[in-house]
């Protein structure tokens, strides 16, 4: 048995312990998502952010040729590895998913210290092994699943769920020069300027180099988001325009709301948690601000 970190001071963080059915992560994601492979790193840092993770199990049939060229990935963040092949001639998949809950029910009943199990698999044979630990043991229970392959009663019974990969909004690079554009205007006191919607995607477009279709629908997004709000400015003499500016105050609640839950890094590329590189640029965009 391995532990994956040292009895270094925890800051407090409640303790976890995670299970991982591999052929669920990988399987699913490359059949699901084509060429997407499992960002075991950055998932792995966003769970260490958060708990005090005692061990990461990972648990799959590695005489797959696929699976066991993931297995030095693996070794990079556990050394438990659970080889689940099944000899038999008629082979099932829910072979993995009955040792692997046989390891889930053993830890609970061995490690009454652990308050938080984590799983890593979108299989409904997970269903009462989840109940009993929140229902019987008064455990939390939360589980990682890929986007399009979770069971229905797994998700209700569950005591929170990450679906992977996160759906990445389009337009988050068009946020951020918006953000800039309505920032650099706001902060210019040479003069006061009413920005409109069309006049904004106009410079946006212009300066940067994009097309007006993408500013405009980023800027129909933040609108409806709340993060950017439009007031009649009435100049006299029958003169109305709709101005826009940034509600700063919503944009650093969310900015204090996505700093708990977000870990640190991830690639785009990666089906692990969260976030993306382009969309912590943006939000730094409000943090600055704010």
């Amino acid at each position: 048995m391995f532990r994956l970190f040292g009895r270094k001071k925890t800051d407090g963080k409640p303790k976890a312990i995670a299970f991982v059915d591999y052929e669920h992560w990988y399987i699913s994601l490359d059949k699901l998502f084509g060429n997407m492979r499992p960002d075991i790193k950055a998932w792995r840092d966003a769970l260490s952010e958060k708990y005090e993770m005692e061990e990461i199990i990972f648990f799959a049939d590695f005489s797959n040729p696929a699976l066991r060229q993931e297995i030095p990935r693996i070794r990079e963040v556990s050394n438990y590895i659970i080889e689940t092949q099944n000899t038999s001639t008629s082979f099932k998949k829910d072979f993995t998913d009955f040792i692997m809950l046989d390891h889930i029910y053993q830890k609970a009943m061995k490690s009454k210290d652990i308050g938080t199990f984590i799983l890593f698999s979108g299989d409904g044979h997970f269903n009462s092994v989840c109940s009993f630990l929140i229902s019987q043991l008064g455990k939390k229970v939360g589980v990682y699943a890929i986007r399009g392959a979770m069971s229905n009663q797994l998700k209700n019974t569950a005591s929170w769920v990450e679906l992977l990969p996160e759906i990445v909004d389009p337009y988050l690079d068009a946020y951020r020069l918006i953000l800039k554009n309505l920032k650099y205007l706001e902060e210019n006191k040479a003069k006061k300027s009413y920005p409109t919607f069309w006049a904004t995607v106009e410079s946006v477009s212009r300066f940067n180099r994009i097309r007006r279709k993408d500013v405009a629908m980023a800027l129909h997004s933040m609108i409806d988001k709340g993060y950017v709000v439009q007031r009649e400015v009435d100049f006299g003499g029958g003169k109305i325009i709709q101005s826009i500016s940034v509600d700063w105050k919503k944009c650093r609640a969310d900015v204090m709301r996505r700093a708990h839950f977000l870990p640190s890094r991830t690639t785009a590329r990666s089906c692990s948690c969260r976030t993306r590189s382009a969309e912590r640029t943006w939000w730094k965009c409000f943090a600055k601000r704010a």
